[in-house]
């Protein structure tokens, strides 16, 4: 009889675990459905079912139905949703280290780039890890520069402006505000609307974005500057990471990053492609003269000390120097 109850117990533990549900992780992104950031995040969440034998199954909310960035960390942080393809303006919220891409006109090439992600990948990482979430892959996709309604040639061209910043995110409106330019605070849901108001008519995007988002199209000039690089890197709660089993997370790891090696290389590629597509609908670039480019280097010197007060810590803008001046 003991032998026989024994036998139904353990076959009631292999019926539960037969059938215990998967992990089910609910993915936000700004990202077009359709467009080829949407289909990589795709991709990488049919591998991960297929790896994992169905245990873990990745649902993709495009078209920023969750919200903007910040929304989607406020849902992340009560479970609403579990992960996340961010952009550095959303993980800025998450940890400082990740400023260290937006110092302005400080990258002058993509091994620039590459130089200091690898010394600040660990930082950014272990700063995302303090705030509860897991860093899956970091990558760039492409180089900030400024789209506006008028011509942009030298930096007094933007005292002018009204110029988009992200809502919510003072610090720039204050950084903003010592360069002498106006910032205007818009979510990110509301740029198209706010460029056919006239709210704003101003900003610093990546090329494919101003291309897929049709914002060139009330903005038709570029200024052939790169101010910045955009990083992209998809994040997820550590809550649920810690619930998935270890070799299922080396290869979900391992996937991620092969998805973002796709990621970047498709972003390097689209932003030559973007432009050439939006000047073909008469969008204007403006390629900055030497003596242009002269001032535009004498204003980066005039503002990176309200860069380092404002924005950048100074141990992440003294890294970051000297990772590209090696």
């Amino acid at each position: 009889m003991i032998n026989f109850i024994k036998t139904i117990f353990l076959l009631i533990i292999c019926s539960g675990t037969l059938i215990s549900k998967p992990i089910i992780i609910k993915l936000a992104t700004l990202a077009p459905e359709g467009t080829e950031y949407y289909n990589l995040l795709l991709e990488m969440g049919q591998r991960w079912q297929e790896e994992t034998n169905g245990e873990v199954i990745l649902r993709i909310y495009p078209n920023g139905v969750v919200g903007r960035e910040s929304d989607t960390i406020r849902k992340m942080r009560i479970g609403q949703i579990q992960a996340s393809a961010m952009s550095s303006i959303g993980l800025a919220d998450l940890t400082d280290q990740i400023q260290a891409f937006t110092i302005p006109m400080k990258f002058k090439d993509y091994d620039d780039v590459e130089n200091v992600k690898e010394v600040m990948f660990d930082d950014i990482s272990n700063g995302l890890s303090e705030s509860g979430f897991k860093l899956l892959f970091l990558v760039d996709i492409g180089w900030v520069y400024w789209f506006s309604a008028n011509e942009i040639s030298v930096p007094e061209d933007l005292r002018n402006a009204k110029i988009y910043t992200t809502a919510g995110d003072y610090v720039t409106v204050e950084l903003f505000k010592r360069f002498g330019f106006n910032a205007i605070p818009v979510s990110e849901t509301d740029i198209l609307t706010s460029l056919q108001t006239g709210m704003i008519n101003s900003m610093q995007t990546v090329p494919i974005l101003s291309l897929s988002s049709g914002w060139f199209a009330l903005m038709p000039n570029m200024l052939d500057l790169k101010w910045a690089v955009f990083i992209g890197a998809v994040i997820i709660d550590e809550r649920v990471w810690s619930k998935i089993r270890p070799e299922h997370q080396k290869v979900m790891m391992e996937v991620a990053q092969e998805i973002g090696k796709k990621y970047q290389e498709n972003g390097r590629k689209t932003d030559a492609q973007a432009i050439e597509m939006m000047k073909e609908y008469g969008m204007k670039v403006k390629t900055p003269t030497d003596e242009e480019l002269k001032i535009w280097e004498d204003f980066k010197e005039e503002i990176i000390p309200d860069v380092i007060d404002t924005y950048v810590p100074k141990e992440v803008y003294d890294k970051v120097t000297s990772a590209i001046d090696e």
